[in-house]
């Protein structure tokens, strides 16, 4: 929106007219529907649009050319314009106020200075602002009429993301190991499922995946600790390829099954733009609000009471269940979901980072209400697919919104009265 914004302004600010030199001919130039377009406002966009070429050193196309783009883009604006009105769309002063503000400092200026400015150009700033407020108006239509019919499907997601392109534009590296355990003549597969399933175990045993590659693995790589090295996406061999995007790291997967054996691959580290790993914490409370039948000492008085059954022969789940006022846990016994930092009310936050896990808070007050909580379990989360999926899906609405903007204009001009009256 901004970028439109300010590209008007520079094609705007480049004009060397000033209103008072405008000639109102006070001549119907195109009828659009019920509305009209003079020939003044032609002629004036003709010569903003002449200058900003110049300015920018672009060949300048015939003028009949010219002519033609300019007159049906001001008959395509119009068109959107009479819809935003018979829709009721409205830009509020603050809004407007806003975009100017942003436009000024987006030029290194005041807003005061900016104002004055546009006057030391001969320009108005009343009457610039009106032409960012149809600006803001007309792409305030345009996301109302095309919204809606864009949709980007699971399957276009992941295939952009495993796509060429989507690597060019998601591009992490990741650092893998491997053990492979051969399958041949002497050792068939199932003896070679029964050496995976004993190395599981002693993974699980904390035994490190590098030693046990050096010792087991029959890969190149095996006195390397099984180091593949980092690696983008598509250097992954493409048996395991597609699994390795979705492991945390230290995560291991397999067994999957190659020509020459069994591997069992290891995310040792991630690295690149898309990578963010998060703290997050499993948590449960219960909550206590007041209301016109509790006041806040009867609150304050039943989270203490729930809070010393809690430590005794009751379970917290069963109390939460019971009495908490969070309708949206109280039927989990209070758990809440896997979370991040800055999602919960910062009261609520500082208490529970300070509990050990299975450590019940004593009662304290949020902006909710009264509040005992326990940390059930605290992980590192990557959360690099879904960052990675919300760039995809952005990148993918923006070409999709780009081509039905493209479409739905085409359909509405085609399907509106326009009767062009002027000549090039």
């Amino acid at each position: 929106m901004m970028n439109k914004l300010k590209l008007f302004l520079l094609i705007f600010l480049v004009s060397p007219m000033t209103n008072a030199a405008i000639e109102l001919l006070d001549k119907v130039a195109v009828v659009v529907e019920d509305g009209i377009i003079l020939e003044s406002e032609v002629n004036k966009r003709i010569e903003q649009i002449v200058e900003s070429l110049k300015q920018s050193e672009t060949p300048l196309p015939p003028q009949e050319v010219l002519f033609e783009q300019i007159i049906e883009r001001m008959i395509i604006e119009e068109i959107q314009l009479q819809k935003a009105q018979r829709a009721g769309v409205r830009i509020s002063d603050q809004e407007l106020n806003e975009s100017m503000a942003q436009i000024a400092q987006g030029n290194g200026l005041s807003l005061q200075d900016f104002r004055s400015f546009l006057e030391e150009q001969g320009e108005s700033y009343e009457f610039v602002r009106e032409q960012v407020r149809k600006e803001m108006i007309l792409s305030r239509i345009q996301r109302g009429l095309v919204q809606s019919k864009v949709y980007i499907s699971e399957q276009e997601l992941d295939n952009f993301i495993k796509s060429q392109e989507g690597q060019v534009n998601l591009s992490a590296e990741f650092l893998i190991q491997q053990i492979l355990i051969p399958i041949n003549r002497d050792q068939d597969e199932e003896a070679a499922l029964s050496i995976i399933d004993s190395l599981k175990e002693k993974i699980s045993a904390k035994m490190a995946f590098g030693d046990l590659a050096k010792e087991y693995s029959s890969g190149e790589e095996a006195n390397n600790e099984g180091s593949l090295g980092w690696r983008k996406i598509n250097e992954i061999p493409t048996l395991f390829a597609n699994e390795i995007s979705s492991l945390r790291k230290g995560e291991i997967a397999g067994p999957f099954r190659s020509g020459a054996g069994l591997h069992l691959i290891k995310l040792k580290d991630k690295k690149g733009r898309d990578i963010k790993i998060e703290k997050q914490t499993l948590a449960r409370h219960i909550l206590i609000q007041t209301s016109e039948i509790r006041s806040e000492k009867q609150a304050k008085d039943l989270i203490e009471d729930l809070y010393n059954r809690s430590q005794d022969e009751d379970k917290f789940s069963d109390l939460a269940r019971l009495y908490s006022d969070d309708p949206g846990s109280k039927m989990e016994g209070g758990e809440l979901s896997w979370t991040g930092p800055g999602r919960f009310d910062p009261k609520f936050e500082e208490v529970m980072d300070s509990l050990e896990i299975n450590q019940v808070s004593k009662p304290f007050k949020s902006n909710f209400g009264w509040h005992i909580v326990e940390v059930l379990d605290r992980r590192e989360e990557d959360i690099s697919l879904n960052i990675q999926k919300n760039r995809a899906y952005q990148i993918l609405f923006d070409r999709k919104y780009e081509e039905q903007l493209e479409k739905t204009l085409s359909e509405m001009r085609a399907e509106s009265y326009v009767n062009i009256k002027i000549k090039s």
